[in-house]
């Protein structure tokens, strides 16, 4: 591979991955804790349909949030809130599946935190010596936490690619395609399900939706950037 092409290839790699970077923390932002006002207002004043870039599963996803947002008032962000803490939090839900985002609840026999997903998350997180804060006294396996991971490995490819170091971008290529598989693909459908279970706006079942298409577009994205990290890895070697 010529300088031309390796250029090329650089650049076509840190575009993608700094589009898919961006969308996992956004992701990740939505999932974390109740939108304030600001965030509201902000989603509101987008074109959300633009963002499914004419896939349809992204679509259905950003109108209902679309719809919901459009019909907003002075007591949107409380219903949100409210709804956030009933899905994702499980508060003063008795009778129904709360979607708590924790892979151990979605992957463990008995539906419980702190189960074995969450050791397998947090040895990943200290293999790249990435850490949540402590002070949030969160579990590691919280989805929030997972795409955020994954965006600072995105984050890391890139600076490995601009830097020359092709085979530790390959390496780094490679880990978020055996998160994505062992942290992702195991739990996010019926995560979601739950969500459209469960959430009693139609903003959240969006979010559910949007959700679960990206993390499954992702896994032919995943292909194609391993397979071209490796392909640089290969011409620096040569």
């Amino acid at each position: 591979m010529d300088e031309a092409k390796i250029s090329s290839s650089v650049n076509e790699i840190v575009e993608v991955n700094a589009g898919r970077a961006a969308y996992y923390r956004m992701l990740a932002e939505l999932l974390w804790k109740e939108l304030t006002q600001e965030q509201i207002d902000h989603l509101a004043a987008l074109d959300l349909k633009s963002l499914a870039q004419g896939d349809a599963d992204l679509e259905e996803g950003y109108g209902d949030m679309a719809s919901y947002l459009r019909r907003r008032n002075t007591g949107t962000r409380q219903e949100l809130a409210v709804d956030y803490a009933h899905t994702f939090l499980a508060a003063g839900n008795y009778e129904s599946f709360a979607a708590t985002p924790f892979e151990s609840v979605f992957t463990s026999e008995m539906g419980l935190l702190m189960q074995d997903a969450r050791d397998e998350v947090y040895k990943s997180f200290c293999g790249e010596h990435i850490q949540p804060d402590e002070e949030l006294h969160t579990p590691e396996d919280h989805l929030s936490f997972e795409f955020e991971f994954l965006a600072t490995l995105l984050e890391r490819t890139n600076a490995a690619c601009l830097a020359g170091d092709f085979e530790r971008a390959a390496m780094l290529s490679q880990k978020v395609a055996e998160f994505h598989d062992d942290h992702q693909l195991n739990w996010v459908d019926d995560f979601c399900d739950a969500v459209c279970d469960v959430a009693e706006t139609r903003f959240y079942r969006g979010v559910s939706k949007v959700i679960r298409a990206f993390v499954h577009m992702e896994t032919d994205v995943i292909a194609d950037m391993v397979e071209a990290s490796n392909a640089l890895a290969a011409s620096a070697a040569a």
